[in-house]
């Protein structure tokens, strides 16, 4: 680690001129998302997890606070997947990109320990890979296509189509449907939910961005 600021700024070099790029990451425990948007449109996403030691994924591994290992195994694991994605980008032609997170806050209730710390650490590793790293609060993200009541709960979803472009849809074909292109997605049950939050963080991202581009 430590080479990001090198590994984002040399994203343009020699690229074709256009709109900046932003991967955005939702953190989490047992499973981490990004995908790079680029103004609305989602060009590149996957959803990875710790593994163990033998280096197989493994929803757990990371479940031991106390296993440091387990956490530097998951976060060079991601490390890795945010400079191949990168290097994806460069070799499209594409121009700059900027990293952004999602601020993992200390719970206000009882939640798991590994739940909030294991996606701290997170942020913090990323901050260290990239100083200049996008630090998005949180604000629902991946859940643009529910309904809120009067206080802002969730109440109903809709379709994701409704929201979100045709790479979150469920449905292949003409409907959509996530892009054979994309790199894993190891969720339990191939879950979107992950990077659909990515894609909103990078999208929060880009609107802090636009005054000064």
């Amino acid at each position: 680690m430590g080479t990001m600021t090198s590994a984002v700024t040399g994203a343009a070099a020699g690229a074709v001129a256009g709109a900046v790029a932003v991967l955005g990451i939702d953190p989490g425990r047992r499973w981490t998302a990004g995908v790079l948007r680029q103004e609305a449109e989602a060009v590149h996403g996957w959803t990875i997890g710790p593994v163990d030691a033998s280096g197989r994924p493994s929803a757990a591994a990371a479940d031991n606070v106390h296993d440091l290992a387990a956490w530097a195994r998951y976060m060079a694991r991601l490390i890795d997947v945010v400079e191949a994605t990168l290097q994806q980008h460069r070799d499209a032609g594409g121009g700059p990109v900027r990293l952004a997170c999602e601020v993992v806050l200390p719970p206000g209730g009882r939640i798991a320990l590994a739940d909030w710390l294991i996606p701290r650490q997170i942020v913090a590793g990323l901050l260290a890979y990239d100083p200049n790293l996008l630090l998005i609060r949180p604000d629902g993200h991946g859940k643009r296509h529910y309904d809120r009541d009067g206080s802002g709960r969730l109440v109903r979803a809709r379709p994701v189509n409704a929201n979100y472009p045709p790479a979150f849809w469920p449905a292949k074909g003409e409907r959509g449907g996530r892009p054979a292109s994309w790199g894993p997605c190891e969720a339990r049950r191939g879950e979107r939910d992950h990077e659909r939050a990515a894609y909103d963080i990078a999208g929060a991202a880009l609107a802090q961005l636009q005054p000064a581009q």
